[in-house]
């Protein structure tokens, strides 16, 4: 039995799948819908490596949260309510104060990992580490205005800013 396209070849007509030969190219693999679809994947390509790029300079970020200014405690001392969330972020971002003393009530939220807040370059200026569900304050002095980087040491990437004005 002889196919259609076998009894062209014969008849010295051209296959439909033949296609003519071009000099210095390269044959095609594949029509108009895998050229679109190397097209789009190109753009989701480009997009997903721009979103990978953002950032900055790949250095820990501040936590996403409100500003939180300081409140009036007893005796003067500034007074903040910072909580340590699942997100491994900080509840606030931005900490504004004015040169004084400074109380830090740090809680962990229910369900979280264990936080701590630090303010490396104020001496003091630590919790423990403390559990979900559990807090801990802290006081401290702070005499010279400035932006003063919070970090929970047990997640480098967890940060927030004491702002001193």
């Amino acid at each position: 039995m002889t196919c259609t396209a076998d009894r062209a070849v014969a008849a010295g007509q051209p296959r439909r799948d033949d296609r003519p030969e071009r000099s210095g190219a390269a044959p095609s693999r594949g029509g108009p819908g895998r050229r679109a679809g190397l097209a789009l994947l190109t753009v989701v390509l480009a997009v997903l490596l721009g979103a990978a790029g953002c950032g900055g300079k790949g250095g820990s970020s501040p936590s996403a949260g409100p500003t939180l200014a300081a409140t009036d405690g007893a005796d003067g001392v500034q007074v903040f309510a910072v909580t340590g969330l699942p997100s491994m972020k900080f509840s606030a971002s931005e900490l504004v104060a004015k040169p004084g003393r400074i109380r830090v009530d740090f809680s962990v939220a229910a369900g979280s990992a264990p936080h701590n807040f630090v303010v490396p370059t104020i001496p003091g200026a630590n919790t423990k580490i403390v559990s979900a569900g559990d807090k801990q304050s802290v006081t401290f002095t702070v005499t010279k205005p400035g932006d003063y980087q919070v970090v929970c040491t047990l997640h480098p990437n967890m940060t927030a800013t004491l702002k001193i004005t």
